[in-house]
């Protein structure tokens, strides 16, 4: 049974991947229509969920995305590059709509001019993208026995601060606020969590991540805090 929307409830969803990507955008489908039905506000998807995290896969998984502002309006008439959008942004962008939710898209491979980056896109319950974060700290690690992983082989790095505003009833101060959107390794640099709360006045910082079993465990929860 449905759930009725229950203001402030958050649903961070944590879902199987494959090398399937039609598999993977019907998982998370699934995935968001659950968190609708349990009365969620906001959902978030994990990082690199329509693709197997590993360098080589980038390329072949990435795809156009659209920017803040854009809407399903622009997809079905054509405007600008909207006929040109993958699969994952309009998805996300269509379960948005359809189920009166924010959804924080995790994070997908976009190419752009010839380049690839890992991006958050966050879509407004309206299917407006109101958010578009490209990672700005790229995870490269060598830890011998351990792991070898160097996103910068195929990813380059964001440069700019995400964030977007969820506003109460009759735009009042009940609602979760300013939040500020960062990925994965971007939260091991300080600074620019005090960017998005000091300068941007941020009151809730979500980091879509997939840490791997060798780092992650030694810093992610001690950075949380």
């Amino acid at each position: 049974d449905t759930v009725q929307q229950t203001k402030n409830r958050v649903a961070l969803l944590q879902l199987p991947v494959t090398s399937d990507k039609t598999q993977n955008l019907q998982t998370a489908k699934d995935y968001i229509q659950r968190a609708h039905e349990a009365g969620a506000q906001l959902c978030v998807l994990p990082e690199i969920w329509n693709s197997p995290y590993a360098t080589s896969a980038f390329p072949e998984y990435a795809e156009i995305l659209p920017g803040v502002g854009d809407s399903m309006k622009d997809h079905n008439a054509g405007n600008k590059d909207g006929g040109d959008w993958g699969l994952s942004s309009i998805m996300l962008m269509e379960m948005a709509q359809s189920t009166n939710m924010y959804i924080v898209g995790g994070s997908i491979p976009e190419t752009c001019s010839e380049k690839i980056y890992n991006t958050c896109l966050v879509v407004d319950p309206s299917g407006t993208i109101v958010g578009k974060h490209r990672k700005v700290h790229l995870f490269d690690v060598n830890v011998p026995g351990g792991i070898r992983f160097k996103e910068s082989e195929t990813l380059c790095g964001g440069e700019g601060a995400t964030y977007f505003d969820v506003d109460g009833e009759d735009n009042d101060e009940s609602g979760l606020g300013r939040i500020g959107v960062g990925i994965c390794y971007d939260i091991r640099f300080p600074e620019y969590a005090l960017l998005l709360t000091q300068m941007h006045q941020c009151k809730v910082l979500i980091y879509p991540g997939a840490f791997n079993l060798t780092t992650g465990p030694a810093h992610w929860e001690l950075l949380q805090r």
